[in-house]
């Protein structure tokens, strides 16, 4: 779709709208290994139920442009190409393609023998693909990074590696954490679609920054790591040979890596050509992140929402019990067009209806470790619903269970806890403030901070959060 406008230089005004890790054992070599109706991705992934629920994804219809000048004389021509589908829009936002080798070659023609499986692939990723290629474009980085997840996690949000690396973009218990992807019994933010996105592209970032601008070798230390790439270099460099990422001696599934995404890049840029299937997902974002405020039980939000369970868990994998963690983060994904009753609704309910509490007479001989084997919940979870500092329980006082519909309440909704936070490379107080749900304003008056104070890495901040 393409619409041209004559504007005259004096008044030529142009706003272009603009919108470590681990792979799974074998990275995509778990789809190179896979692209059967019998296994789709190798044998710690498993077909979630979820997932049918992105079958009926309904995509809402808005564009996307892209700018092009043509100067004609003494006119210019401003050429604006509208995209309909995602899948156009991402490879108007390569960068890094046009390479060609045998490596890409081989991969590139396996996948052309084996493409059938990208049409469920591209079905997974019907919900998320717009908010990741818009993240990606605002950026600036290279489109062939929001097709990434296809490489890491085949689009599974559940996807769990031998390795322990979880989620889209297939982050690491350790590398999670460093940049602010909180992991508890309750939440894991590697699988927060919206959180861990938002983590790999500034990890990413940092690692172009950090190999001065070279996208490849940050693709790589994005999946080996970067002891591992700087010592590859450390070595060619002492063989005087070339340190770019095609001459390194990394490991196997690193040196398969990116002539993977690249071949993948290839077939999705010209899918009519090689007769590739992908589920056609419009141009405009489909869910929209809102601040549910406080602790909340998932069935109570699929009820208020107008989801069902399934559809609620599929946008939303980081919840990993039946109820969102007590300190937050307080958000959910929602398709947009059930958001604005979804927050009519829930502005009408009441703490009680929120919060639905179960409590257990502690007898003479319990033990923490007794009652949470009774009720199938962690010891860990008993202690935070009942704010136990220490597993010393009394007998005849009673405790908190969260269970099924259920969670945990306090006795003053005004109960603040006070946390120390030990600032992160990267960190902001943006981020921070949107990690724990709090404002920048309180932010920067709890610490003393003013517009010139800059944050600084091991740096301890004190937070203070509302408990239920």
């Amino acid at each position: 779709m393409i619409k041209t406008y004559l504007i005259i230089p004096s008044s030529l005004f142009i706003i272009l709208f603009l919108s470590g890790c681990s792979t799974i054992e074998a990275g995509f070599e778990s789809l190179t290994q896979s692209f059967s109706e019998s296994e789709e991705v190798e044998a710690p992934l498993v077909e979630s139920e979820t997932n049918t629920a992105m079958l009926s994804t309904r995509i809402i219809l808005e564009s996307q442009t892209e700018t092009e000048l043509e100067e004609e004389s003494t006119h210019h021509i401003v050429t604006i190409k509208t995209f309909d589908n995602v899948w156009q829009r991402i490879p108007s936002l390569y960068q890094i393609s046009d390479i060609n080798n045998h490596q890409i070659k081989t991969q590139f023609e396996w996948y052309k023998k084996h493409k059938d499986n990208f049409e469920r692939i591209s079905k997974r990723a019907a919900p998320f693909l717009y908010l990741i290629t818009d993240e990606v474009e605002k950026r600036k980085i290279p489109g062939e990074i929001a097709l990434l997840p296809i490489i890491e996690s085949a689009f599974k949000t559940d996807a769990y590696s031998r390795s322990k690396a979880a989620g889209l973009w297939q982050f690491m218990p350790a590398t999670g954490r460093y940049f602010g992807l909180k992991q508890t019994w309750w939440y894991d933010g590697r699988r927060d679609v919206f959180m861990a996105t938002d983590a790999a592209l500034t990890y990413l970032t940092q690692l172009n920054k950090y190999y001065h601008g070279d996208w490849l070798l940050a693709l790589a230390a994005y999946n080996a790591g970067a002891g591992n790439v700087d010592k590859a270099i450390k070595k060619n460099k002492k063989k005087g040979r070339p340190t770019d990422y095609w001459s390194l001696d990394l490991p196997k599934e690193t040196r398969r890596y990116i002539p993977k995404l690249l071949a993948v890049a290839k077939l999705i840029q010209h899918p009519e050509k090689y007769q590739l299937n992908l589920h056609p997902i419009d141009n405009t974002a489909y869910l929209q992140l809102i601040n549910i405020q406080s602790q909340i039980d998932l069935s109570v939000l699929a009820k208020v929402s107008g989801l069902n369970m399934s559809e609620l868990k599929t946008y939303n994998p980081a919840f990993k019990q039946w109820v969102t963690d007590p300190n937050g983060p307080h958000h959910i994904l929602l398709p947009i067009d059930k958001v604005d009753t979804f927050e009519n609704k829930l502005a009408l309910l009441s703490k009680s209806e929120r919060i639905k509490t179960h409590r257990h007479k502690i007898r003479s001989g319990e033990s923490l470790s007794v009652i949470a084997r009774h009720y199938h919940i962690s010891i860990n979870s008993l202690k935070q619903a009942n704010q136990l500092k220490s597993s010393r329980i009394r007998a005849g006082k009673y405790l908190l269970i969260p269970t099924s519909n259920s969670t945990i309440s306090t006795s003053s909704s005004n109960k603040k806890q006070l946390i120390s936070y030990k600032v992160k490379k990267g960190d902001s107080l943006y981020r921070i403030s949107r990690q724990f749900n709090v404002s920048i304003k309180n932010l920067k008056k709890w610490n003393k901070i003013d517009n010139r104070n800059l944050l600084k890495p091991g740096q301890k901040l004190k937070v203070f959060q509302n408990t239920i």
